[in-house]
């Protein structure tokens, strides 16, 4: 043992002892926060060595110390609060002796509710121990609310084990201001004149309480988020003893709420003045709620007063209000927002929290006053803004500005009218027509289709269009106009160039030609004659001869005519005949005729309803 100086040591701690004995019965320790927590408390570690106990670390005697197993890295020490307890500080001693040299140890602190499941409250750092500083390292952080609080040892420069001869906890210094008093209560139900205002009402007497089903809740507006680190619920003193299950909940916005605290049973009793008060880490918030899901007294929730406390140092005054929210569109996709700068206490905004729809959208700096937001030009979009300061209170809500989406074009242009064709020159087909019409009030754009396949478009304000094709094609042209929606209209009329040139052996010269005949029936129309399809039929409309004409648009040679009906078994078994003959006509300057007359011996009987 003669390695660290006992003889030094043990005479130097004797006279700290004294010292330190006569000192805390005069000047108990204690920090902004109040007593130290840890006096008293239970303390176990990971291990010890020898006389060097758990117990010496929160004795009040600085000259004794807790000393772990020695290299055997890492060690830890902890102490029980007994509940949890809103903390924000920790001060760590070694003797008061000189010939406690200068060290350094490597630490961290975690916090546990329930001793078993630990976070970091604060993170490893190297932390000197000086003489001329007493041996004290004082260790500050955010308040966090836990029970058992433990220290880390990693490493110790002045020897191969963790050492610590007093390990103090400092807890929040609370405001003794009720945030809630004077502010808006409301609930999820009432029973008859037991309203949710008389949880705020500063009269213990009377009291809220709900009817119907458990789960119900009660909540307190605080008028904007300021920091909270606590609240006390009260009964009426002269209840008799109950326990009610509930769950501390916050919400910036009043819609969408987060746990502070999980479920957990609370006993109101007499000998308590049927008061609880439950700590909690220090977070900011607007809204404050209770939801209570049993009550061991009473089939229903109740509470006569819900106080909201926070800390009593640092600043808990929010900013004002952002002013005159106004949103612009600069292009498709974009809503633009705008509004006038907040003030705070401090001097200074740390920044701006923008809402879409009541959900957190975005932040941006206390320097910055716009922000564009991406949403698509059909989505209604409610927006406000709130401000920030550095110690996180939070304003009330700016003004609400709206963007009203818009409508989905469904509704298509009306079809181009009046296609016609001239031929300026060899190898060109000059296209025109008339405009189509839409709800839009333009069109976007008009696509040109050759003999049925996607050729070209123009500009909405155009209606021509000039294609090249060799002087021998035949070409069949229609045209649909489009709309800035996409929205496309129906086909115009179908015009053909016939080429001049014969069209290849086998070609079918009738394909959506104009067609005649001199009767039809129901909807088996000449028309269907000529589509391509054997699924569609023109009918005579009864008595013979029937007659149809084609009008193939020019003189051609034709070497054979091909009259098909549907091979469907609709059409009844067996083989069926007809008479037929087939007249042509050509005439100077004008199409050819080509007439088949066709006489039906059999067919299914007609009926719009037969399938055929």
């Amino acid at each position: 043992m003669s390695k660290r100086h006992v003889t030094r040591r043990v005479l130097s701690a004797f006279a700290v002892a004294a010292l330190v004995a006569v000192t805390a019965q005069i000047l108990p320790a204690e920090a902004a926060g109040g007593p130290n927590l840890a006096s008293g408390r239970p303390a176990t570690s990971s291990s010890t060595n020898g006389a060097n106990g758990i117990g010496n670390i929160n004795d009040g005697n600085q000259a004794t110390y807790w000393e772990s197993a020695n290299n055997a890295f890492p060690q830890w020490a902890q102490i029980d609060l007994g509940s949890a307890k809103n903390i924000d500080q920790v001060k760590l001693k070694l003797p008061n002796d000189t010939a406690w040299a200068t060290r350094q140890q490597t630490l961290s602190v975690t916090g546990s509710t329930d001793g078993s499941s630990f976070s970091t409250i604060a993170g490893s750092l190297g932390y000197s121990f000086n003489p001329a500083q007493q041996n004290t390292v004082t260790i500050d952080f955010t308040a966090v609310n836990t029970r058992y609080v433990r220290l880390n040892f990693t490493a110790n420069t002045g020897w191969p084990a963790a050492q610590i001869s007093e390990f103090e906890i400092y807890g929040v210094a609370s405001s003794s201001t009720n945030l809630a008093a004077g502010k808006t209560f409301s609930s999820s139900s009432t029973n008859a004149s037991y309203t949710a205002a008389n949880a705020g009402d500063g009269n213990q007497a009377s009291y809220w309480e709900s009817s119907g089903a458990l789960p119900q809740w009660v909540q307190v507006d605080l008028g904007s988020a300021v920091p909270v680190s606590s609240v006390v619920l009260k009964l009426p003193t002269n209840w008799g003893t109950r326990s009610q299950t509930l769950t501390l909940q916050g919400s910036t916005t009043g819609s969408s709420f987060t746990n502070i605290l999980g479920s957990a049973q609370y006993e109101f009793n007499q000998g308590t003045g049927n008061t609880v008060t439950i700590p909690f880490t220090q977070l900011t918030t607007r809204y404050i709620r209770v939801s209570i899901s049993a009550n061991t007294g009473w089939a229903a929730a109740q509470l006569s007063e819900l106080e909201v406390y926070g800390p009593s140092s640092g600043d808990t005054q929010a900013p004002t209000a952002p002013g005159n929210l106004a949103l612009t569109q600069p292009a498709s996709g974009q809503i633009k927002l705008t509004w006038n700068a907040s003030t705070d206490n401090s001097g200074s905004i740390a920044g701006y929290d923008v809402y879409a729809n009541g959900a957190l959208r975005t932040s941006v700096a206390g320097t910055v006053l716009t922000y564009t937001d991406s949403q698509p030009d059909t989505a209604t979009v409610q927006y406000f803004v709130k401000a920030r300061d550095a110690a996180g209170n939070q304003s009330p809500s700016s003004n609400t500005v709206t963007r009203t989406g818009t409508t989905p074009d469904t509704q298509a242009p009306t079809a181009p009218s009046n296609l016609a064709y001239t031929q300026p020159a060899s190898g060109q087909i000059k296209l025109t027509w008339s405009a189509s019409t839409d709800n839009s009030g333009s069109i976007a754009r008009y696509d040109i289709y050759a003999n049925g396949s996607y050729r070209a478009n123009v500009a909405g304000t155009l209606l021509t269009y000039t294609d090249n094709q060799p002087d021998t094609a035949t070409v069949s042209y229609e045209v649909k106009a489009v709309d800035a929606a996409g929205n496309n209209s129906a086909a115009s009329n179908t015009v053909t160039r016939t080429g001049t040139g014969n069209p290849p052996v086998g070609t079918n010269l009738s394909v959506n030609k104009p067609v005649t005949a001199n009767g039809s029936v129901f909807t088996f129309i000449p028309a269907n004659a000529v589509d391509n399809s054997v699924t569609t039929y023109w009918e005579g409309a009864g008595g013979f001869p029937a007659t149809l004409t084609s009008n193939l648009g020019a003189n051609a040679d034709i070497s054979k005519i091909t009259l098909k009906l549907d091979p469907s078994t609709a059409w009844g078994p067996g083989p069926r005949t007809s008479r037929s003959s087939a007249v042509s006509r050509a005439r100077p300057a004008s199409p050819a005729w080509c007439r088949p007359g066709t006489t039906a011996s059999t067919r299914p009987p007609a009926t719009a309803s037969t399938s055929r």
